[in-house]
Order: C-alpha cells, then structure tokens, then sequence
C-alpha cells in the first residue's frame, strides 16, 4: 500500500523534515521485503506526525486512507506480533486523539518484534519513535537511551538518557531518575569516564536510599563496586559487592552478574583459584549468550593464568559457539580481550594477536576506549613475545585475606540456595 500523503513536510528539502535512521538502505535490507517496507513506510509517518505542531497533526493524513491502511495491516501477511502493533500506530496515527499511551507502547512492541528478528536499525529506530511521540514521559526517553547503549549506539543513547534524567527530575519520577542516573553511569564507564560515572552512580545511590528504591539502591551499590575495583580500591570494592548482595536479596536474578563481577575483580588481583572456583559455581546460572560468554571467557582467563591449558581452550572453544548467537555486540569485545590475556599467559601468541585484534574492532565500533588500548597492548606483546604484564600478577596472591575468603562463602552458598530453591520448584 502505497505512503498516504502528507502536508509540505513530505519534501525532503524542508527543514522540517526529519532526519535520521528511516531512510538508511540498511533499513530496508534487514528484513524480508514485505515486513521491512511495512515498518518503513509506518515509521516515516510517525516522523512526520511528530514533526507536525501537536495542534496541526489533525490533517496530516487522510482519515479515511489511513483507516484502509489499518485494515490491510490487520489482515496483510506480517506475523501477529508486528502486524497489531503496527496496524496500532496507523490507528493511533489517524485519530484526533492521537498520542496517547497506546501510540508509544505500539512502537515499543515493534522494536520489541524487530530485535528479536535481528533487525537492529528498524528496532532502535521504532524505540527513538516511542520516545518522540511521548515527548514528556522520562520513561520511553530512557528505554531508547538504554537499548541504543546496548546496543552499540553510545552516543545517541547518552543522549536521550540525559534527555530522561531532566524529564523525570521535572516530574519528581524518582525511580526513573535512579535508572537514568545509572545508565549514565554505564556509559562513562564504558567509555573510561571514572570520575563521571562514579558521580552518577553515587547520585543514583543517594535516590534510592532516600525513597527506598531497594532494587536501585542494589543496581547503584553493585556499579560503584565496578568503579572502585576498576581503580584498584579493593577493600572499598569488597564493601560495595557485600551491600549489594544483602540490597539484592538471595534469591534476585542479578546476583549471578553480580557474582561474575566479583570472580573477575579478584581474578585481576592475582587470586585464580577463588575466580576460577567462583566462576565454576556461576557457570548453571547464565542461559542467555551474552551473559553466558562474558562468564566463559572470564574463566578461560583465569584458567589461563593458573596455567591449565586444556581448559583454556575448552572455554575458549565454548566461547566461539556462543558468538554467532549474541544478541548484541555489548559483551564481546571485553570476552574476546579476556582470551586474548589468557592467550598471552599461555604464550600462545599468535591466538592473542587474533583475538586481541578481534576485540579492538568491536570495541572501536562502540567506542570503548579502555577495551581498544588494552587490545593494542596485547598485540603489542605478542608481537614481542613478551608475557611480563602477565608474570607480574605473582601467584603467592592466590593465597587471600579472611575477608575475601568470607565474601567467596557467601557468594558460593547464596548460588546454591537460589539453585536448590529452583530445583525444589
């Protein structure tokens, strides 16, 4: 069904016309033609909807036209989980009313179809919708801003999480000021802005106390102790990983990312068999590929520097398995450096220089700067033949302080009660 006309915007010339992602080719080719013309042709309306005055968007389209089109989407060959929502938004997008919850949820539920079917652009594309035609909700403002980070779009996702953050300041929306505040946080860490995102997760952390955001207070205690253990502040970092496992609960879902974070803090420092015992509990909790790979090249690194051989390539074999089945590039570039160490501590140097090379490509493509320096510095060695920044990590660590060991129990057996607790249900 051809594109219903419009008013002058329609001329890409004017102003006024939008810009971004719906035009791209790539757009187009990442799903079948059918589906792919479809979500074209409704997103460019939506962009024209929301570029119009709130008081104009009445004659945009014909409504009559638009009414048809619905029609031909509710009965058109798309699967349900895109044809309703779509047929939705034209819906939505024709009525006098136009712009209520149902216009950005419909959008939503595309994106949602849309990454599930790999079709990153369309996706991301329908979440900014959302956001636009809900203009004042911080909510949909911070869904876009987390699933483009997620997906690679630093930049643009920074961009409407600050957007949310001023929103949900303004509408006293505490819960997504928290989230916001630790997305941003998310962000600068990733992009090696410690001082930032140490700021942001401490202000998220403040919120969530002062009005008992217990799952934020968790989120925000679990990142701060990514930062302090980033800047080698270990004892800071121990307190941080317990506060939020007492903030978590026993039984919450994020305790095994937790836990994966707090087996690589103490792999870094030289303690491989607490890691490496850590990781082995962890291993039954990570279904989804992204979390199952960062866990597994976690392992594979630790294996490696205590010098087992054999299991480093087992996991490192595990780990290639996993690739083709990410569903975004979020965890690869570190999963791959993280072999590429192992590689290195192994002196399997032209493994390191593969994988390190590998990783440096990711991560350039999400500007992740740490990852990309780290991954230099690994091809750089192998190139050398050199492991010292390896052989420097001294293995008389692997012998650790009460503290710690304590931490490792505690972690150990709050996995094994969640996982009795599954099996008994």
């Amino acid at each position: 069904m051809p594109l219903p006309t419009a008013s002058a915007h329609d001329d890409p010339a004017s102003p006024a016309f939008p810009t971004g992602t719906t035009l791209a080719p790539d757009l187009l080719s990442e799903l079948p033609h059918d589906a792919a013309f479809a979500l074209w042709q409704v997103l460019r309306c939506v962009e024209l909807w929301t570029a119009e005055p709130e008081g104009a968007r009445r004659e945009v389209f014909d409504r009559a036209y638009m009414e048809r089109w619905e029609r031909s989407l509710l009965t058109g060959p798309l699967e349900p989980e895109a044809r309703f929502p779509l047929a939705v938004v034209v819906s939505e997008l024709a009525a006098a009313t136009a712009g209520g919850g149902r216009l950005p949820w419909a959008c939503v539920c595309v994106a949602d179809w849309a990454l599930g079917r790999g079709a990153r652009r369309a996706g991301l594309a329908f979440a900014e919708a959302a956001a636009r035609t809900a203009p004042q909700q911080p909510r949909y403002a911070w869904l876009a801003g987390r699933l483009l980070r997620g997906h690679g779009n630093a930049r643009d996702g920074e961009r409407w999480l600050r957007r949310a953050h001023r929103l949900a300041v303004v509408q006293r929306d505490w819960e997504t000021q928290a989230r916001s505040l630790t997305s941003l946080g998310n962000v600068c860490l990733e992009t090696g802005r410690y001082p930032e995102a140490r700021g942001y997760h401490s202000r998220a952390l403040r919120i969530s106390r002062r009005f008992r955001l217990r799952e934020q207070e968790a989120m925000a205690l679990h990142d701060l102790f990514v930062i302090a253990s980033v800047e080698g502040s270990r004892g800071e970092a121990e307190r941080y990983a317990r506060g939020a496992l007492e903030a978590y609960g026993p039984f919450d879902r994020r305790i095994p990312a937790l836990a994966h974070d707090l087996a690589y803090s103490w792999m870094e420092q030289g303690y491989f068999a607490r890691a490496l015992s850590l990781f082995s509990a962890l291993r039954p909790y990570f279904s989804r590929p992204n979390e199952e790979l960062r866990m597994v090249a976690s392992a594979g690194r630790a294996a490696a520097f205590g010098g087992d051989r054999v299991r480093f390539d087992a996991l490192r074999a595990d780990a290639e398995e996993l690739v083709p089945r990410l569903e975004t590039s979020e965890t690869l570039a570190a999963s791959l450096l993280d072999l590429a160490w192992g590689a290195v501590a192994l002196r399997a140097w032209e493994t390191a220089t593969e994988l390190a090379t590998r990783a440096g490509e990711v991560a350039r493509s999400r500007s992740e700067s740490d990852t990309v320096v780290f991954a230099d510095l690994v091809i750089a060695a192998a190139e050398r033949k050199d492991a010292s920044e390896i052989d420097r990590v001294s293995p008389v660590r692997i012998t650790a302080g009460a503290g710690g060991e304590q931490l490792a129990e505690d972690f150990v057996a709050t996995l094994d009660r969640a996982r009795a607790r599954a099996g008994a249900a």
